[in-house]
């Protein structure tokens, strides 16, 4: 820890004290048993505990990495003169998260510095707790949660949603003091591979302050990947080849999604080239892109041409019958209007067509392809 009480109550900051100016004992703020500074040639400047010490606040054997983290985000607020308390402990959550901010009066947020593993059920309990507070709550990655090819399930929690943005997520390097944040993350069907931009941070640049981050987000407008025909196509032999092999090998998932389809008379090779799009809601479903969006084009299909459906009539048959994955920084309103987002695709698509607000109409059915051949057949020919 990097904050303690002395003997009249008063916060000292670890990196700040003087072993020579400390008069009497000093305390953890959490659970007011005795803790002694310590200085050394590797970890910075902090606080710990005495052997005997059962506090649930605090876990000994802090990282270098989380304590420099804790230390340069309190840092770059201050110079900001960012109202900012290192490891505030809240009595009525009995929770204390690793800064406390003030963007402005009213709406304090905690900040949680992650860099070790969390279960599932402690990260939504630490999240909710702040929420029903009245918290805003901003969790940021360490390097053991870096984003690589895939996003796990654990990295999935962490994921916010913004309409200039969509999905993104916060990264501390504390090696370069850099804050990264990949922001459109889109999913891949094939091995779910990950693309993303990345918007880095210097914390060491004065320049760039959280305001002109903010302001830079609310002025950002949405840019979609945009790939040639040529190199979309490549893209989708690819997957075809990943569904191929995937059945070969009788994954589990795919396995149960053909069985589906063979009870409706499809296979999985020969689905429509449109359910095999990459598109970024796909990111909080837990399914097959191609399966997710089957789904919702059987419905379509089960309706008929020419008929009329609501956005509301549609979202309650998704919402039931499509599995999310758990993102307790995501909002089950926002799941839903993402669900409507895949519309307005399928609108571009000539699929549907919006007649009035939140009233559609279904032009045709997707064309299902009668053999592996007739669809490469197609997926071939912008490749000549």
């Amino acid at each position: 820890m990097l904050i303690a009480l002395d003997s009249q109550n008063h916060y000292v900051q670890a990196d700040l004290i003087k072993e020579k100016n400390i008069k009497g004992s000093l305390f953890c703020p959490g659970c007011r048993q005795p803790v002694y500074l310590k200085r050394g040639k590797i970890k910075i400047p902090h606080f710990s505990h005495y052997q005997a010490s059962d506090c649930f606040l605090f876990s000994e054997g802090e990282t270098l990495e989380h304590l420099a983290g804790k230390q340069m985000l309190s840092q770059w607020f201050t110079q900001q003169e960012i109202p900012c308390m290192l490891e505030a402990y809240l009595p009525k959550l009995k929770q204390r998260p690793d800064l406390l901010i003030w963007l402005d009066q009213k709406i304090p947020v905690a900040i949680e510095f992650q860099c070790s593993f969390i279960s599932e059920a402690n990260m939504i309990k630490r999240t909710q707790s702040y929420q029903k507070a009245g918290y805003k709550v901003l969790w940021i990655l360490g390097k053991r949660f870096k984003l690589k090819r895939k996003l796990t399930a654990q990295q999935r929690l962490f994921l916010y949603y913004h309409k200039n943005l969509n999905y993104h997520i916060f990264f501390l390097d504390t090696n370069h003091q850099k804050l990264h944040i990949f922001y459109h993350l889109i999913q891949f069907e094939r091995n779910e591979l990950l693309k993303s931009r990345n918007y880095q941070v210097s914390l060491t640049n004065k320049k760039i302050t959280l305001k002109t981050i903010i302001n830079h987000f609310e002025t950002l407008t949405y840019q979609p990947y945009v790939e040639s025909e040529v190199a979309q196509t490549k893209e989708l032999l690819k997957n075809h080849q990943f569904l191929m092999r995937a059945l070969r090998n009788s994954q589990s998932k795919l396995i149960d999604f053909q069985r589906v389809l063979y009870q409706a008379h499809h296979h999985l090779l020969f689905l429509p080239i449109e359910l095999h799009l990459p598109i970024e809601q796909s990111v909080i479903i837990q399914m097959q892109n191609c399966q997710w969006k089957y789904q919702v084009v059987r419905w379509l299909s089960k309706k008929g041409e020419n008929q009329v459906f609501t956005s509301r009539e549609y979202v309650q048959n998704m919402m039931i019958q499509l599995l999310f994955y758990p993102t307790p920084l995501i909002t089950k309103k926002i799941q839903q209007k993402e669900l409507i987002r895949y519309l307005y695709f399928l609108e571009t698509q000539q699929i549907i067509h919006q007649i009035a607000h939140h009233q559609w109409i279904v032009l045709k059915k997707l064309v299902f392809f009668n053999s592996e051949e007739e669809k490469l057949m197609e997926l071939t020919k912008n490749t000549d």
